[in-house]
């Protein structure tokens, strides 16, 4: 999946300036919302705050920074100071996220007369973060100092940056399935829950992706996980194992987030007992596999590459 590339961060922390030089580093595109925001009203974010207020400003942020990420796939944006407030999930939806640090003095010294009305003094700035530090940490998926110069932090946020570029796919194993290997080794096969997850690894590494895995025996678990998905990962692989055939909340978890599934069954369900052909949940997958024993979760991988455009020379640089 194609990501765009957010920098959030204090007032005067350097996000304009870093954030040019990371976009050089990437070979994308680079947008300032705040010089969006200027174009749109024809004056200066200050003017704009002064002028109709605080309130209307956010408003007018919220449609630029839409806007911005709905237009672009592979763009840096640097977001204003206060952007996450209101907007942490969508500047999290399908993005990067970078929270760009700076002292307070050095930013504080750096700022025009003006040209800040929320944030005139290093105090100010410190009474701002206090506020808002828990929206910056919770909104970032990556911090960086900008502690020395502009082109420094640039570098160590592109390093990291491609890191989290990688498509991610997350497997989400039901009830019983942490006992492969003991658990009817004649329907499953001999493998255990521990080689599964080495294959899976070894075959992430080669696509040149990232995975994780998650397993539950409760279905209220599995649910919550889902629901953290969005905009976290580009795809889920799930074996509901026996939700599969009547656990219409999972169903729901998984239609209610705009994540990618493929359902994966290592045995042949449909040549077992009657109840074991009928899945419930997949209906919300795009595709299910099954009878393949453990290569079925690989090829599901593949599938979900394929279907989101995250195969290993588009998900990295």
């Amino acid at each position: 999946m194609k990501r765009n590339v957010i920098l959030i961060g204090m007032p005067a922390g350097g996000k304009s300036v870093v954030g040019r030089l990371v976009a050089r580093g990437l070979s994308r595109a680079f947008f300032d919302s705040d010089a969006e925001i200027e174009a749109r009203a024809g004056m200066s974010c200050a003017e704009l705050i002064n002028t109709r207020g605080e309130a209307a400003f956010r408003e007018l942020e919220t449609e630029v920074l839409t806007g911005l990420l709905e237009g672009n796939r592979e763009a840096v944006i640097a977001a204003g100071g206060g952007a996450p407030i209101r907007n942490s999930g969508l500047l999290r939806r399908n993005s990067v996220v970078a929270h760009l640090t700076r002292g307070f003095d050095a930013a504080a010294e750096s700022m025009a007369p003006g040209a800040r009305p929320l944030s005139r003094t290093a105090d100010d700035l410190r009474r701002l973060y206090s506020e808002r530090r828990e929206i910056y940490e919770s909104a970032a998926h990556v911090t960086i100092a900008n502690d020395g110069t502009p082109e420094a932090a640039a570098a160590r946020a592109c390093e990291e940056i491609r890191r989290h570029l990688k498509a991610r796919v997350l497997v989400i194993n039901g009830p019983n399935l942490n006992l492969l290997g003991a658990r009817e080794p004649g329907v499953y096969g001999a493998g255990t829950y521990s080689e599964l997850l080495e294959l899976l690894r070894a075959a992430a590494e080669d696509r040149g992706i990232a995975i994780c895995f998650f397993q539950s025996s409760y279905e209220g678990a599995i649910i919550d996980e889902l629901h953290g998905t969005e905009g976290v990962y580009d795809g889920v692989i799930i074996n509901p194992g026996a939700y599969t055939h009547y656990s219409y909340a999972i169903y729901d978890a998984l239609r209610a987030v705009d994540v990618p599934a493929a359902e994966v069954h290592i045995s042949d369900i449909m040549s077992r007992e009657p109840f074991r052909r009928v899945s419930v949940t997949a209906p919300a997958c795009f595709t299910q596999i099954y009878g393949e024993g453990f290569p079925g979760y690989t090829r599901a991988l593949d599938a979900l590459l394929k279907r989101t455009g995250g195969a290993a020379g588009d998900a990295g640089d």
